[in-house]
């Protein structure tokens, strides 16, 4: 139990090493307790001290009116005035005044109880004090059972009569409520002391977050540098093989099954040049490196751009491939290099998965922005692989198993670019009858 409390504080002081406003933290989580405590003691002590001042004072007071009274009136009304003084002091439990005797007894005289009048008390530790110092009260804090009281006495001469003032206070009700604001300090220390100790995880794990954070973003940086890398090294040779084998298929010296090799070789390199085009734009987009130069244009012309770069794709094919082309301009913000790459994706897509009928381009300017739509009569896409569509390297409607080649990262790319120029894409599709792609685009600043 010890080795592991020690494991643990030496863990504990190594985060603290580690991070200056944690340790700064520790110190204040220590020091400021002991730096409470001592200034709440310097006030409870002073708080008692002023109370008990004017708890003197009160006595002085009472006593002042009665011994007042005594030399003025006599002891015919005391009684009344005891008792009006006692009503008046919720403190006051015994008000008395005695005319000394004998040394063993004094007599009550006057009282704030009717009942004690006329009675007797045997000498009294209390009242002895009292002449100690003739016409002051003197005070002597007792401890009972229902809290602190104090027993105070007067002790004067008039006419050669000794009087003795005699009272008794409650202090429990005061001390009740000087206590209760201690322990609301304390329980307000122990909250304190509780965040600090919250506060001072929190930080911890921040701690631990960032680093896992600069870790991470460490390992993205060299993700990004090796497919960087990757990629340019492998356009080199690839380059040199589409070119040699495009000399091999003019070649007139070639038999039918070796022009069929060159033909498959060259597939095969346009195939890994497309992909690792792919994994470019992957690295630029997730490292936001990807930029963006907006400038206006007319959208039908990057339209037609498409429409004519893909034709012979389509005719190969039997497909009927239609641009309904708006009459009057169609003016938009944006970066014309993407916005071009992004349809002509959606259109070759179409004219991929549909093996007959047609695939429609239409433009059109609304309120919120430009709108393109694609449909198409393809293999349509289920209500399930339609909620994947845009995950990497997702392939959807059953496309393993045709001649479809891909590597499901088109879709996924196209989306993120889309995001970039401040457009949105949305796919209604039903098995077995076709597709249709809704891209909307807003003007993207001028200076994004």
């Amino acid at each position: 139990m010890i080795s592991k409390f020690l494991y643990v504080m030496e863990q504990g002081w190594k985060r603290v090493k580690q991070n200056s406003k944690l340790g700064f933290l520790v110190i204040v989580l220590f020091v400021f307790p002991v730096l409470f405590v001592v200034v709440l003691e310097q006030f409870y002590s002073v708080a008692q001290s002023n109370i008990e001042t004017l708890e003197q004072a009160q006595v002085n007071t009472l006593h002042d009116t009665v011994a007042a009274h005594l030399m003025h009136s006599g002891v015919g009304t005391l009684s009344d005035l005891l008792i009006t003084l006692q009503n008046q002091n919720s403190t006051l439990a015994t008000f008395r005044v005695y005319l000394g005797g004998s040394a063993e007894s004094y007599e009550v005289i006057a009282s704030g109880d009717v009942i004690d009048l006329n009675s007797t008390t045997s000498a009294s530790t209390v009242l002895q004090l009292g002449r100690v110092t003739p016409s002051q009260s003197f005070t002597v804090p007792l401890q009972s059972s229902t809290g602190r009281i104090d027993q105070s006495v007067r002790y004067l001469e008039i006419q050669d009569q000794p009087y003795y003032i005699f009272s008794e206070h409650s202090r429990s009700q005061v001390d009740s409520v000087l206590d209760k604001r201690k322990q609301d300090a304390y329980l307000l220390l122990s909250l304190i002391f509780i965040f600090f100790i919250g506060l001072a995880y929190w930080i911890s794990r921040q701690a631990d977050w960032q680093k896992q954070y600069q870790k991470l973003h460490a390992d993205l940086q060299e993700r990004d540098l090796f497919s960087h890398m990757i990629a340019h090294e492998f356009r080199t040779p690839l380059t040199a093989i589409k070119g040699y084998s495009s000399f091999l298929q003019d070649s007139q010296t070639l038999t039918d099954e070796e022009r069929r090799y060159a033909d498959t070789i060259r597939e095969s390199a346009e195939r890994l040049v497309l992909l690792v085009n792919d994994f470019l734009e992957i690295a630029r987009i997730q490292s936001g490196k990807m930029k963006i130069e907006a400038t206006s244009i007319d959208i039908r012309n990057t339209l037609e751009i498409v429409t004519n770069s893909l034709r012979k794709e389509a005719e190969n094919k039997n497909l009927q491939l239609v641009y309904t082309q708006a009459l009057k301009p169609q003016i938009l913000t944006t970066d014309p290099n993407r916005l071009l790459q992004i349809l002509t994706n959606i259109v070759s897509n179409s004219i991929k998965y549909t093996e007959t009928g047609t695939v429609e381009i239409s433009c059109e300017v609304e309120r919120n922005g430009t709108v393109v739509q694609v449909k198409d009569t393809g293999m349509g896409i289920s209500a399930d692989d339609q909620q994947k569509l845009f995950t990497p390297f997702a392939r959807v409607g059953g496309v393993e198993q045709t001649a479809t080649t891909g590597t499901g990262l088109g879709m996924w790319i196209t989306k993120e670019m889309i995001e970039l120029l401040h457009g949105s894409i949305s796919v209604e599709s039903i098995k077995g009858v076709g597709t249709h792609v809704v891209l909307e685009f807003r003007d993207v600043p001028q200076d994004h």
